[in-house]
């Protein structure tokens, strides 16, 4: 296993979306303090954008040696029903795509975003994060609802596929995905190969889900694992030691798992110097690597 830096620190150092401009300075900032990897995000509103900067991008990454684990396509209106928006969210889909071949990442990541035709009602717990509490209209339609779902999974995987990438969906509580077991049968119905998860403890604790069950039955459909901290009571996202989950005993079964991917520090709240707190917790979370045994 390795560790790498997750988007949470850019975003907790300039906002969400970053600015092109910052999106490039936290790159910067990343590299000169000594990660070696950094996932990121690009999103829908910045495809021109991200485009024109691809260039920097690689430049910036080439200068500090940094390689990109994986990427999240972050598209909120990606599982809208409406016939319109849902085409709309797959061609930009497709582009992205595109970038991230060329930032050389393996892994395209997706998140179950509330639609517009789900109204969020609660309050973020972090940023970016999903909301607390949601509202649906009269004439809402699970059936409908998750058979859209699929059929969004199923494209992004084959647009995904034709290009050499995985498709992850991030296990998050207070998604519209927002148990292991719905993000499994979401991957099972897709039918598709190139599928599989990315881990993120904090959500999946907060969920109230055992972690020592989650783990192995994930499986080999973990491919890539967000480690933060909370106490169990909301999807928190502390550095490790501000809350109760057990990074030990995490790293044990993800080696019994025959997990062998990237660790994300995926610290995202507010506190003094994020980025030398994440080295902090990159630091440990290298220790318990080397020595926790399978």
């Amino acid at each position: 296993m390795n560790v790498a830096c997750g988007y949470t620190i850019p975003i907790m150092l300039y906002g969400i979306p970053p600015s092109p401009e910052n999106h490039l300075q936290a790159m910067e900032i990343v590299g000169k303090a000594g990660f070696r990897g950094l996932e990121l995000e690009l999103y829908d509103e910045l495809i021109p954008e991200h485009r024109r900067d691809i260039g920097q991008m690689k430049a910036i990454l080439q200068r500090y040696g940094m390689t990109v684990p994986s990427v999240m396509a972050v598209e909120e209106k990606m599982f809208s029903p409406n016939p319109q928006i849902k085409a709309k969210a797959l061609r930009d889909f497709d582009a992205l795509t595109d970038l991230i071949v060329e930032l050389g990442s393996p892994l395209v990541a997706i998140c179950g975003y509330m639609p517009p035709e789900i109204r969020p009602q609660g309050t973020q717990l972090y940023v970016g994060g999903p909301p607390t509490a949601v509202v649906v209209g009269d004439d809402f339609s699970w059936d409908r609802f998750w058979a859209n779902a699929v059929d969004v999974a199923r494209q992004c995987a084959a647009i995904a596929e034709r290009k050499g990438l995985t498709l992850l969906v991030e296990t998050r509580a207070n998604d519209v995905f927002s148990s292991t077991d719905a993000v499994m049968n979401l991957l099972k119905e897709s039918g598709a190969n190139n599928v599989g998860v990315i881990l993120d403890v904090a959500h999946v604790h907060a969920g109230k889900e055992y972690l020592a069950l989650v783990i192995p039955k994930l499986g080999r459909l973990i491919k890539l694992v967000h480690l933060s901290d909370n106490d169990g009571t909301n999807a928190y996202h502390y550095p490790p030691g501000k809350g109760i989950i057990d990074f030990r005993a995490v790293i044990r079964s993800l080696k019994k798992a025959g997990f062998d991917g990237t660790i994300i520090v995926d610290t995202s709240c507010k506190m003094d110097h994020i980025v030398e707190e994440a080295l902090k917790a990159r630091d440990y979370y290298q220790r318990l690597i080397a020595e926790v045994q399978a």
